[in-house]
């Protein structure tokens, strides 16, 4: 039958009425005048009231003169239900996305693969590729998520190439990425299946109205103090009445425990599916206030709801104002309290609103039992997957998948990274990268101990500084190469030899120190300890350990340089030059450097000592920290405790005002 264009139809149905209210109904889409809220609710009861002057029967709905909305099921005349009308007519299917169940259907739990990267211009890029045979052929199943959408599409294996950016391609001619890395982890299937099944609903929840003859207001609506038993006949078709403090399903956002949102509600359980309906005459009704805020602050919120007609009268969609309802079904009821009761069902939903099925029978009239619960159920379940395309909610929906998309990418990027073992430059012993690493998480842990506690913070940045000093001295040791070392060393001999060819003395050197004993690491700060201070050499701040040929040629340069080698034995190395033997009185160089390595070895243990005492004191406050949270969460539990009493108190003496209220002259004992 499709979607119904009012103009035509409005035009041929109601040719007996006033001028005025064709001229009102038969506005072209492309005059349609934007209006304020206020303007609209005016502009809505005109039309309606415009409606009521007119010749029965009136249309169930009436579109507002500035459009906006299409309609379905408004041209039909007939109120008995024919054989079309039956069980079997209209197809009972829910609309759903069938690609959020792909990955686990096709690919979970077999062999596959999973491929990310980041494009230019479409963001955060998730491929899965999967190799399968149909029908003896080759075929290629790829499924691709992007932040606009995911695509799921089986593609002979002759188009698809090994390299995953072409294949990524073949769905997305708009993408530039050149390269995409592999995933690699236990969990990431998980993960997958988790974000492409984030789209799929399993709980809604769906307003109910009331609307009586002759109301054309919201405020109207809402304002339905009591129903009729052929409401109360519908809502017991629609679910089951349930008592909210005693309900543990799904509960829509009404009150299950102190009953600020009333004592009864409408659930059911369908396909799998929980529905809970809001209905105006069960939310609190609120004396005094015409909007009955507390009513439409739940259905207002709602996207799809149903306005139940107890008898004929019309509806016009923009006489509600709210900014989610996009979609409402109108059910009339004829011969209300009869055996032969039935419903008459119209359809009305936004511009943007895709169609949705069940698609109405040919005239939509249906008779009180299971068919009408079956219809109704599936067409409010599609009528809300319907409306999430719509702008709004694409808009939305669109920045949520491209948060979820960006952070799923990153998580497998980085359980990609642990499970190779990666550090972040491949080699896992970069000093600069752990410079790095060990600085963010130091800033992280003060981060979050200022957060909990004012005087972690002290401690936590003593701990930054010291691993900064520690980390920039290692880095410094170890920048020095052998050469720079030998050039240091030469130069300081060299002054040496000088200053003691001045004076007219002569150094001399002993064989103190044997081959075998040349056990100094060249990266480590601290000498031997089976060595003598007076025997360790050094270099700056590393030590670097010479061989024997190095040491003979420098021997050879100094004592040419003397014009002494006759005085000195060739076989001693540079680790047997002490300073006690040098007949000189002016220090020597290499001391000195000595002497300060063994100062700053001295002071990266005291670091090392007061980070060990700030950790202490970190795990200290923690403790601490912990028991004062469990302390405020008992608080909260006394708290909330005393909350319901008062509440239960509030409650009782409102009783007693509203009965003093109501007897003014009764006599309090």
């Amino acid at each position: 039958m499709g979607v119904l264009k009012w103009r035509e139809r409005q035009g041929s149905r109601h040719s007996q009425s006033s001028d005025h209210i064709k001229g009102l109904i038969q506005t072209s889409r492309d005059e349609r005048q934007t209006s304020a809220p206020e303007a609209a609710g005016n502009g809505s009861r005109e039309l309606l009231e415009e409606t009521l002057k007119g010749p029965k029967p009136y249309p169930n709905i009436v579109l507002p003169i500035g459009g906006g909305f299409w309609i379905d099921g408004q041209d039909q005349n007939e109120y008995e239900p024919t054989a079309s009308s039956g069980a079997g007519s209209w197809n009972n299917k829910i609309e759903t996305d069938d690609t959020a169940k792909a990955y686990r259907r096709y690919y979970m739990g077999r062999e596959h693969f999973n491929f990310i990267g980041t494009d230019d211009q479409l963001g955060p890029v998730l491929l899965s590729v999967k190799s399968e045979s149909l029908a003896s052929q080759e075929q290629t199943r790829l499924l691709l998520r992007l932040r606009t959408g995911t695509t799921h599409e089986l593609v002979p294996s002759t188009c698809a190439t090994s390299a995953p950016h072409h294949m990524a391609k073949l769905l997305n001619d708009q993408l530039t990425i050149t390269k995409l890395s592999p995933v690699l982890s236990c969990k990431a299937s998980e993960l997958i299946a988790a974000y492409d099944e984030h789209v799929l609903v399993s709980h809604f929840k769906f307003g109910v109205l009331y609307q009586k003859y002759g109301q054309t207001s919201e405020e109207e609506l809402f304002s339905n103090q009591h129903t009729s038993p052929a409401f109360d006949q519908f809502l017991q078709l629609l679910g089951q009445r349930i008592q909210l403090k005693d309900h543990k399903g799904y509960r829509g956002g009404l009150d299950t425990q102190f009953g600020q949102t009333g004592d009864e509600a409408v659930y059911q359980v369908f396909k799998d599916r929980e529905i809970i309906f809001h209905v105006s005459s069960l939310l609190p009704y609120t004396e005094h206030d015409p909007q009955q805020l507390q009513r439409k602050r739940h259905i207002g919120n709602d996207i799809v709801a149903i306005v139940f007609q107890e008898s004929n009268t019309p509806f016009t969609p923009d006489m509600i104002a709210s900014h989610f309802l996009h979609a409402y079904i109108i059910v009339q009821v004829i011969e209300p309290n009869t055996p032969n009761v039935r419903y008459k069902v119209s359809v009305t939903a936004r511009d943007d609103v895709p169609f949705f099925g069940p698609t109405l029978p040919n005239p939509a009239v249906f008779r009180h039992g299971p068919e009408l619960k079956q219809f109704l159920l599936t067409k409010l379940v599609n009528a809300e997957n319907a409306c999430y395309k719509a702008h709004k909610f694409a808009k939305l929906e669109l920045r949520t998948r491209t948060s979820l998309l960006h952070s799923l990418c990153e998580e497998l990027k980085d359980k990609t990274k642990d499970f190779l073992g990666y550090n972040g430059d491949g080699s896992g012993s970069s000093t600069s990268g752990l410079n790095t690493e060990l600085t963010k998480s130091a800033a992280s842990s003060s981060s979050s101990s200022e957060c909990g506690n004012g005087t972690i913070s002290g401690a936590g940045s003593r701990f930054i500084d010291t691993v900064r000093k520690a980390l920039i001295a290692r880095v410094k040791t170890q920048t020095l190469t052998n050469a720079e070392a030998n050039n240091n060393i030469l130069g300081g001999l060299s002054k040496k030899t000088s200053s003691c060819s001045a004076d007219g003395s002569i150094p001399t050197f002993g064989r103190t120190l044997s081959k075998g004993s040349k056990k100094s690491s060249p990266s480590s700060p601290i000498s031997s300890p089976d060595t003598h201070p007076v025997h360790r050499t050094s270099s700056g701040a590393s030590r670097v350990a010479m061989s024997e040929s190095d040491s003979s040629s420098l021997n050879s340069v100094e004592l040419d340089g003397l014009g002494m080698a006759g005085a000195v034995d060739s076989d001693t190395g540079l680790e047997s030059m002490s300073s006690a033997e040098t007949p000189s009185g002016k220090p020597c160089s290499l001391c000195c450097d000595a002497q300060n390595n063994d100062s700053r070895v001295e002071g990266l243990r005291q670091d090392v000592t007061r980070l060990k005492c700030d950790k202490l004191e970190l795990l200290r406050q923690n403790v601490s920290c912990q028991h004062e949270i469990k302390r405020l969460r008992e608080k909260e539990l006394v708290l909330q405790s005393e909350l319901t009493s008062a509440s239960k108190e509030i409650l009782r003496l409102r009783e007693l005002l509203k009965n003093y209220t109501t007897n003014p002259n009764a006599s309090t004992i």
